[in-house]
């Protein structure tokens, strides 16, 4: 069962892993550098989430003035579809609350349909694209952009 306990700030010694999460989970993801750069900077948060020592997924969050940021989401391919992606967006969304951000944004490829229905359910909406966002082995792919009002 994942409760608050589960959830701990990312360290230095998890960015292989990390990597290596983002390596298979994301094409064109994150290098270790933009991991790196988030951890070492205090106006993002990053996080993992564990389950009886194995290490699940992660979140990084950015908070800048009165709105957040959800910039990247992740959870392992063995963990995936069991409902941690959802405890990580539950828990980024409950640290969003408690920095007192009245929104959160958050992109997702237009081919992310798992990720895009999660967001949904959640009450996080789409609210505009961005086009060519992203690299993709088909050249680029749009974004779809999401926000949820908290306060």
């Amino acid at each position: 069962m994942i409760d608050e306990s589960n959830f701990q700030p990312l360290e230095e010694s998890d960015l292989p892993t990390v990597v290596a999460i983002e390596q298979r989970i994301m094409p064109f993801g994150w290098i270790l550098n933009n991991f790196r750069s988030c951890l070492h900077n205090e106006a993002y948060e990053c996080w993992k989430l564990s389950l009886d020592d194995s290490f699940i997924g992660y979140c990084i969050l950015y908070f800048v003035g009165p709105s957040a940021q959800l910039l990247n989401l992740c959870v392992d391919l063995p963990y995936q579809r069991k409902g941690f992606g959802r405890d990580l967006l539950c828990f980024a969304l409950a640290r969003c609350r408690e920095r007192e951000a009245r929104e959160v944004f958050l992109e997702v490829r237009v081919s992310n349909t798992v990720a895009q229905h999660l967001y949904n359910t959640m009450g996080v909406r789409k609210v505009d694209r961005r086009i060519d966002y992203y690299q993709s082995p088909h050249g680029r792919e749009h974004a779809d952009v999401f926000a949820l009002k908290l306060m």
